[in-house]
């Protein structure tokens, strides 16, 4: 049997317990004592930049807009702006009130309006409808103005004028549009689906 002894042992031995002692001391301190510190200080070190970053973006809108009431309201307005451009649904009545206040207000008379087709899309749904107007030229090309540059969104594809007596017949073929009606593929449809 082999019995061990610190006196017996010769002092290079003694010289390699003591360090590999020491060495295992320091492992078990650095990695039960300091990498869960620096984990957590990294953590916190990133948790710290990205709040600052929010708050940079904060400063900065504040900065811009001093007074965030005052901005909410813009923002509805804008998206009342919006919603009358490309509305959620067809709100044909008001499309035919505005287009009537249009035409009185042009000086010429909305002979008839009428949907010709609708289309579904992918997100929105596109109407065509053909208009007849009979008044003067000038009168004429101030409503076609007006008309596309409506608070709705509406795109005129073609013109026809004939002449009609002692005024002008206009025919205006255009599109109008509403938003958020999903794209159907139900083949018994009474819509066009391209």
């Amino acid at each position: 049997m082999i019995s061990l002894s610190w006196n017996k042992m010769a002092v290079k031995h003694k010289l390699s317990l003591v360090t590999v002692g020491m060495i295992a001391v320091n492992w078990l301190v650095y990695s039960s004592l300091l990498l869960p510190q620096w984990d957590s200080i990294d953590q916190l070190t990133i948790r710290f930049y990205t709040e600052r970053q929010q708050v940079k973006i904060i400063e900065d809108f504040l900065l811009i807009h001093p007074n965030p009431e005052q901005y909410i309201l813009e923002l509805d307005q804008k998206l009342m702006q919006i919603d009358r451009i490309l509305p959620d649904n067809p709100e044909s009545s008001s499309f035919l009130v505005q287009v009537e206040e249009l035409s009185k207000e042009c000086g010429i008379q909305l002979n008839y309006l009428k949907p010709t087709k609708i289309m579904n899309k992918d997100g929105y749904r596109e109407y065509e409808i053909e208009l007849s107007l009979i008044g003067g030229f000038i009168e004429s090309m101030q409503f076609i103005n007006k008309f596309e540059n409506k608070s709705r969104f509406t795109n005129v594809t073609t013109i026809v004028m004939l002449p009609n007596k002692n005024s002008l017949e206009t025919k205006l073929s255009a599109k109008i549009y509403s938003f958020g009606v999903p794209f159907l593929t139900n083949k018994n449809s009474k819509t066009t689906d391209k």
